[in-house]
């Protein structure tokens, strides 16, 4: 089985950017550019998420994942209004999953109808509902998201409050909340936990998500190219090895885990590491 990479991005600093975009790139991070991060770090497989400031306008992931549909997967921002044709389209384009990123946005209720036929949708598509929002978001996603047979797939450890760490109240109530039949949690971008103190936050995360029962539902990926970070691929997987401290669950979280949620099947040897 495949070493794999779970949340990388591509974009072009000369598109049309979302309106009300947090942050605008300055610069362009091509396919090939994280094809050759795979390869220099002996990942075979790799999924990218489309990135907020580009919002529903998928075409410059869509055409990287073609040009390596047998490496890469995606996971899509899209309008919940998307009809099933369109939707099956990004199916058969390499999608396979829908991302809300609500950094800067009202949560939204996933009891209006709109968004139950949106969820409806995605569940007969097999697609996962990738959530980028904060604790206090996530309690009132979590429980609407127990109604429809998807995967949920909680970016960042959960993003909690950096200077409150893991004691804040809202992520201790997410953490009991998690269900291993339904959760994932991507144990990624440690850096977006605070700058000085991160890694304490993500080992401590771990710890507790562990405790939960979640070692077979955390998965990584390098968050590549670390917007507005200074990070690099190497030193984020570097740093993911530092805070499991287990060298079994490392491989299972970049193996078996990752392809469980992204549904890579290949039987092949593992990578060199």
């Amino acid at each position: 089985m495949h070493y794999i990479d779970t949340h990388a991005h591509v974009f072009s600093h000369d598109v049309d950017f979302a309106d009300k975009a947090r942050y605008t790139p300055q610069y362009t991070v091509t396919v090939e550019d994280y094809i050759q991060q795979l390869d220099d770090n002996g990942f075979d497989k790799g999924v990218l998420i489309q990135p907020s400031f580009l919002g529903t306008d998928n075409r410059y992931m869509l055409a990287a994942i073609a040009a390596y549909p047998e490496r890469l997967k995606g996971v899509a921002v899209v309008d919940k209004d998307i009809d099933t044709v369109a939707l099956q389209q990004l199916n058969e384009q390499g999608i396979i999953g829908a991302r809300l990123n609500l950094f800067g946005k009202p949560c939204p209720d996933l009891t209006e109808p709109s968004w139950q036929r949106f969820l409806e949708r995605i569940a007969q598509l097999g697609w996962q509902v990738e959530i980028h929002a904060t604790p206090d978001y996530l309690l009132q996603l979590l429980p609407a998201l127990k109604a429809y047979d998807v995967d949920v797939v909680i970016d960042h450890f959960g993003r909690f409050d950096p200077k409150k760490g893991v004691q804040d109240a809202d992520y201790q109530q997410v953490l009991a909340l998690l269900d291993p039949a339904q959760h994932w949690v991507k144990v990624s971008a440690y850096y977006r936990l605070g700058d000085d103190n991160g890694i304490q936050n993500a080992t401590q995360a771990l710890a507790l998500l562990r405790a939960y029962g979640m070692d077979q539902r955390l998965v990584w990926g390098s968050d590549w190219p670390h917007t507005q970070h200074d990070i690099g691929f190497a030193k984020a997987l570097a740093t993911l090895k530092t805070i499991v401290n287990d060298a079994a669950l490392v491989t299972q979280i970049l193996t078996v885990n990752n392809a469980a949620l992204f549904h890579f099947t290949d039987e092949t040897c593992y990578a060199a590491h």
